[in-house]
């Protein structure tokens, strides 16, 4: 198969070079100039026999013919390249060899004119390629200019109708090129916002955040992909971005900064709102429970209590005479009446437990504990490190209810024997971390992704963090236990 499409590429090959004008023209000047070196051989052959370049040009010598065949060597080397140029030379060179050797009357003045036309063959095949080489490297060339336009128009394209602003600004903050979305974010045209320098829409503080950027690029420190900023729009109104900058180095040296940025105002307005309006839900939530644990404790419970005390009152005054059937009737429905009474309780407590609005959020923790300790028989130990601070009820609001779905969730799923809860403050924030030595999980990542695997109750405690612009963390793997930690901001 292999041999067949050889031969099938050499026919094509043969039959494309047959069809070419210059073949002949060379093949043509070649049998002619070899006629004429040779004209004593054919001089009895009519016609042929009376060709010969040097008779009629009056030369006794064939000092033009060598230099003929350099011509035609010349001419095959610039149409068919210079590998078949060289191959011509070399036959060139077999066909005066025997001249040389047996025919010239002056050997020597033959041998170097020979030697010189060989030379100039081999000079003029080096031009030829030199050439080529030039030829195809400035094709090349237009080439990659023409790619290297088209890869700038369609970059200034894409550059300058991007739903993102970008921009750069040099070591002091001028700016230098901008494109359209920055005309979109910031208020101003793109000719007026070059030359200006971006502190300009910067208030101090996001001034401070911008040299604190700036300082660790030029330190080279990685700096966060997208960090938020703030800038105040030309209208007086002020735009939240999310921005990413980079540094532009020239040989080594810093130049500029590259910057690009995604207005985010809408989203952070809506993001806020949410947050206020799932602040008010829970505030509603957590006075609800307050009402309803009230109300079970000061009405409901004290009528099962009341209850219970008739019930006995009755059981026990002989004036009543009760037959027996009728007494263990009544002892039954006393008990009733006290195991309901015992969990209203309870579920006031789980509802809103009191002892978190009298004695604080550590009584509130370590009644907990003991609570978990008692109906579950799992170790649970308290870690307090407050250090004397006093944290806002809301905060302590939030905690609480953390680590009330955390031990929850400890009792359901991890089958762990023992669980610490350690809750520690200082002035800039108070900590919650919960640790378990139960079978844990694989938790996803980003953390939002808790959702689709039903484990809702996650999700809760992470909403209640972040609404105190707080965060929350799972450490967690599959034998490893749980640990959940929530931060909570102290300076809000």
């Amino acid at each position: 198969m292999a041999d067949a499409m050889s031969v099938a590429f050499s026919a094509s090959r043969l039959k494309s070079t047959a069809a070419n004008p210059h073949f002949w023209i060379v093949l043509v000047l070649f049998a002619v100039t070899s006629i004429s070196y040779y004209h004593e051989l054919l001089e009895g052959v009519p016609v042929i026999g009376q060709i010969s370049t040097s008779f009629a040009l009056g030369l006794e010598r064939h000092t033009i013919d060598r230099f003929i065949f350099v011509l035609i060597v010349a001419y095959s080397g610039w149409h068919f390249g210079v590998r078949t140029g060289t191959v011509l030379l070399l036959i060139s060179v077999v066909l005066m060899t025997p001249r040389l050797a047996f025919m010239t009357v002056n050997p020597g003045a033959a041998v170097f004119e020979t030697l010189v036309a060989i030379s100039i063959g081999v000079l003029l095949l080096t031009l030829i390629r030199a050439s080529r080489r030039i030829t195809a490297d400035r094709d090349l060339l237009q080439m990659a200019m023409t790619s290297l336009r088209a890869s700038e128009e369609n970059y200034r394209e894409l550059f300058q109708n991007a739903s993102d602003a970008i921009w750069i600004h040099d070591l002091d903050g001028k700016m230098i090129v901008a494109n359209k979305a920055c005309e979109k974010m910031t208020g101003y045209a793109v000719d007026e916002l070059v030359g200006r320098n971006v502190t300009q829409f910067l208030s101090e503080e996001a001034r401070a955040l911008a040299r604190e950027v700036k300082t660790g690029l030029l330190r080279g420190e990685p700096v966060e992909e997208r960090y938020e900023q703030r800038i105040f729009r030309r209208d007086g109104t002020e735009a939240i971005m999310e921005l990413a900058t980079s540094l532009v180095q020239h040989d080594g040296q810093p130049v500029a900064f590259h910057n690009i940025a995604r207005d985010v105002t809408d989203e952070r307005k809506m993001r806020d709102s949410m947050r206020f309006y799932l602040q008010k839900v829970l505030a509603a939530q957590e006075e609800e429970r307050k009402r309803l644990a009230r109300e079970i404790h000061d009405d409901t419970a004290q009528s099962m209590l009341l209850l219970t005390h008739r019930l006995d009152a009755i059981a026990s005054d002989p004036k009543n005479k009760l037959s027996k059937p009728v007494a263990e009737k009544l002892t039954g429905l006393h008990t009733l009446a006290v195991d309901t009474l015992d969990r209203l309780r309870l579920y006031a407590q789980e509802l809103r437990p009191a002892i978190l609005d009298d004695l604080g959020l550590e009584a509130a923790l370590q009644w907990m504990a003991d609570k978990v300790i008692t109906e579950d028989w799992i170790n649970v130990d308290v870690e307090l490190d407050m250090h004397g601070h006093e944290l806002p009820h809301e905060a302590q609001l939030t905690l609480f209810r953390i680590a009330q779905e955390a031990l929850v969730n400890t009792k359901r799923h991890a089958e762990a024997s023992r669980v610490v809860v350690r809750l520690e403050a200082d002035d800039e924030k108070a900590k919650l971390t919960i640790s378990d030595n139960g079978k844990g999980f694989k938790v996803p990542k980003p953390l939002g992704e808790l959702s689709s695997t039903d484990k809702l109750g996650l999700i809760g405690m992470q909403e209640r963090a972040q609404l105190l612009r707080g965060t929350f963390n799972i450490l967690s793997a599959p034998d490893k236990g749980t640990v959940i930690v929530a931060e909570i901001p102290l300076q809000q």
